[in-house]
């Protein structure tokens, strides 16, 4: 293929790229401003928690831990592969979109369902369910939506810190995205 073939003409005057973005600072979302208080106005990134480089998920997290965290039960990676090692034998819902899941998952994930989407049906109607996405924030948003489903909250553990704390503190050969 030539460069001519695809219809793309070089500009002259564009400065050359010499290194690629900053990806995680590029997609991480909004930044908090801080509030003058002089001014009594405050734009809507104000309310939104400060991002600093971090992704959505993870600037979210700094959010959703203030707030508690209604009758499902949050498990922390070294915790949940000690049980694991014992013979807990939960289901294990991935709230995370499928191209996320096809980049890295745990190797015992029984189903792959969004959070935004989740059912009651994703899950098997009796026994426990480990819940994970990538920082834990989907997770807890799941957990939520399958209460208010009906689903019983001593049912459901969500992996605190989600894929990335499991990659972190378990397996760091996993890849990172």
């Amino acid at each position: 293929m030539k460069f001519s073939e695809v219809g793309l003409k070089k500009l002259d005057d564009r400065e050359e790229v010499q290194e690629l973005i900053d990806y995680q600072g590029f997609c991480a979302g909004h930044t908090a401003k801080k509030v003058d208080e002089d001014k009594s106005k405050t734009d809507d990134a104000s309310v939104t928690a400060e991002a600093g480089g971090r992704t959505m998920d993870e600037a979210e997290a700094a959010v959703a831990s203030e707030s508690p965290e209604p009758g499902f039960h949050s498990i922390c990676p070294d915790e949940a592969l000690d049980k694991l090692s014992n013979g807990w034998s939960p289901w294990v819902l991935d709230v995370r979109l499928q191209t996320e899941n096809d980049i890295v998952a745990l190797p015992f994930t029984d189903q792959v369902a969004p959070h935004r989407t989740v059912q009651v049906h994703d899950i098997p109607k009796t026994g426990e369910v480990l819940v994970y996405c990538k920082a834990g924030v989907r997770g807890k948003k799941a957990c939520n939506r399958l209460i208010e489903l009906g689903v019983e909250p001593d049912r459901l553990y969500n992996l605190d810190g989600g894929i990335m704390r499991w990659q972190t503190d378990v397996d760091p050969s996993m890849p990172r995205y």
